[in-house]
């Protein structure tokens, strides 16, 4: 059941939000979902509208898991099961009457999904102090040359912003979970590291595991990566983590969802 605080933060228009979703495999995909709204403290529901692997895996494997973050930092994370869409009734009409739906050069929302809430976590307890540590712990590619590999400069730079919300997706028990990295950062072009001390639930990646990570911009710029995690290191500041980077897909209009390399 949702908490009112995380309703309300899930109701926020302009707040990131972010879905998970595997195929039959356990393959995590990670995209913003602008549009996710609660329509009770038992359901919440998003537009279909610019969705592509995320339907596959929908229509592969029903589990989901959904983050919220504020502006202000507040978050939740929602473990569920995915229902279905529908393309009529109560559900579609709010989703459809959203400004953002209704003037959108993208075209209308085909249909909405909903989704039945399980568990409910507030993933970062102390968010301020986790957004310093992060910065002191994670080392950055900033003032570095870079040379090419799979993440080109401009997607570096988007990791690199403070005020972009950035998560981390990855399978436990089978299902996904979408964590909140509050500092991640490009350390090179084929290369992004975080702090757990920035979100303590990061410590959940076991070395081997295949993650995605996505990151959202104020401008609403979004890209995915997806790649291998290899494991934690102990640095001076906290423990650090770190991830391959093996693919790296465009998350926002006009061509959400194709590969970049």
């Amino acid at each position: 059941m949702l908490p009112p605080k995380a309703m309300e933060c899930f109701d926020i228009l302009m707040a990131a939000k972010f879905l998970a979703t595997q195929d039959e495999s356990g393959k995590i995909n990670v995209v913003p979902i602008v549009t996710m709204k609660p329509y009770d403290d038992e359901t919440l529901i998003f537009g279909n509208l610019m969705m592509r692997k995320s339907l596959k895996n929908l229509q592969e494997d029903s589990g989901v898991s959904a983050c919220v973050i504020t502006s202000n930092l507040k978050c939740y994370e929602v473990k569920g099961e995915f229902r279905g869409f529908e393309k009529t009734g109560k559900y579609f009409d709010i989703i459809s009457n959203i400004p953002l739906i209704r003037y959108t050069a993208y075209g209308s929302v085909r249909s909405v999904g909903i989704i039945d809430v399980g568990d409910v976590c507030a993933p970062l307890k102390n968010p301020i102090l986790g957004l310093i540590s992060g910065m002191i712990t994670t080392p950055s590619s900033r003032r570095k040359k870079l040379k090419k590999g799979k993440m080109h400069p401009g997607i570096v730079e988007k990791f690199e912003r403070l005020t972009a919300a950035k998560v981390i997706a990855t399978g436990e028990n089978g299902y996904p979970r979408v964590i909140p990295a509050l500092v991640l950062r490009a350390t090179n072009s084929n290369t992004l590291t975080f702090s757990c001390g920035s979100s303590p639930n990061l410590s959940l990646l076991r070395e081997g595991d295949y993650v995605a990570s996505s990151v959202l911009t104020m401008d609403a710029i979004s890209y995915q990566v997806k790649g291998t995690f290899e494991g934690f290191k102990k640095s001076r500041s906290g423990k650090i983590g770190q991830i391959h980077v093996e693919e790296v897909y465009s998350a926002s209009p006009p061509r959400p969802g194709d590969i970049i390399t």
